[in-house]
């Protein structure tokens, strides 16, 4: 896609939020969160401390000179005024807002200390300026995605399928080789190896009773026959994948004690991927995989939310919980992920991308879910 197409992808998201504005307390805005800003420019400096002013109908972007020379390469909008800041870049954006009449500016309130806030807080009353904490105005676009960025999310979500593909293929054999640590960084490697710009989170690998914390991190712990639960994905050009499956190596008498669970986390995730469409709110979907685990006497041994948005960021809005009355819409991606998950025994929990349709979703992974145990 050469630059003009690209441009005008981030020129119609600047234009949607000196649009949507309007429905906050204030018409201008500072964006912090470098992830953001790249939804808006297509720069993307991480950890950047970099600013994008958006002013009455003016666009301005304040870098650290470390990043000036990537922003001035990669940001794609038409009419932005890039500029650079060595130490202060509070006192530089106040500079720049000399030059506007308005009497309130809105900050990314998330993405600010209480100390940053007061200290811009106080440059700009000296200007008569009123700073406002706003949240959302620009994950709330991000929560749907267009073309250019479902592109990308179908990329990484190919390299994904492809490299869990090759950790089968390589057989028990092979994997029993390695420890959980091992086996993490032979994953990452491969994601690499297929074009991807490297891990979009870190990787986990649970071998056996491991697996029963959703979030576990990965030893030196040798990979036996037994149960493996892989969660991984990458990211291709700023964009995030993200999969969860749950083998089995070899051990029939712990495969069987483990089948029974399988099928219903598979049951579950299923039911929710058959429902999932646009119209349907968060909590619905949440509660129809929620409700069968429980049916099936588990319902405590599902402890997190359904899913969540993935997109920039591995985990972004919406999430697909309980408590979340938002409604899916089309063009929205979200993990579809239930578990069940026994202390000191171990946990099942299988993953997939989808996308969100107008009567059903699209699921962006082909990988094997059936049970089966690898030889």
């Amino acid at each position: 896609m050469n630059i003009v197409s690209e441009r005008k992808y981030y020129d119609s998201r600047i234009k949607k939020i000196f649009t949507r504005q309007n429905n906050h307390k204030t018409s201008n805005l500072i964006i912090l969160k470098d992830e953001n800003i790249y939804y808006l420019t297509g720069f993307y400096g991480k950890d950047s401390g970099s600013i994008l002013l958006i002013a009455d109908d003016d666009i301005h972007l304040l870098v650290n000179f470390i990043y000036l020379e990537r922003a001035r390469k990669s940001a794609k909008n038409k009419n932005l005024n890039i500029a650079c800041y060595k130490k202060n870049k509070f006192g530089e954006l106040v500079k720049i807002l000399e030059d506007y009449s308005f009497s309130s500016i809105g900050v990314e309130g998330k993405n600010i200390s209480l100390t940053g806030f007061r200290k811009l807080e106080k440059l700009l009353s000296g200007q008569g300026k009123k700073l406002v904490g706003i949240d959302g105005a620009v994950e709330k676009l991000r929560t749907v995605k267009d073309k250019f960025e479902i592109s990308k999310i179908k990329n990484a979500c190919k390299i994904t399928d492809k490299v869990f593909g090759s950790i089968i293929n390589s057989g028990a054999a092979a994997i029993n080789k390695l420890s959980e640590i091992e086996l993490a960084c032979r994953i990452e490697e491969l994601l690499v190896r297929n074009n991807s710009e490297g891990r979009s989170f870190d990787t986990i690998v649970a071998y056996e009773k491991n697996s029963s914390m959703p979030h576990y991190s990965p030893q030196k712990i040798k990979v036996k026959n037994g149960l493996i639960l892989m969660d991984f994905g990458c990211k291709f050009e700023n964009y995030c994948s993200d999969m969860t499956r749950t083998i089995f190596t070899k051990n029939k008498k712990i495969c069987n004690e483990f089948k029974k669970i399988y099928d219903i986390v598979l049951k579950a995730q299923q039911l929710a991927i058959e429902n999932c469409m646009e119209g349907v709110t968060c909590s619905q979907l949440d509660r129809i995989a929620r409700k069968f685990i429980t049916s099936k006497g588990y319902g405590n041994n599902f402890g997190h939310r359904l899913g969540h948005g993935v997109g920039i960021e591995v985990h972004e809005e919406p999430a697909v919980a309980m408590e979340n009355r938002a409604v899916l819409m089309e063009n929205m991606v979200i993990t579809i992920e239930p578990g069940i998950y026994i202390e000191n025994f171990g946990g099942v929990r299988i993953e997939d991308m989808v996308i969100v349709g107008k009567n059903n979703c699209e699921v962006l992974y082909n990988s094997k879910k059936s049970f089966f145990i690898l030889d």
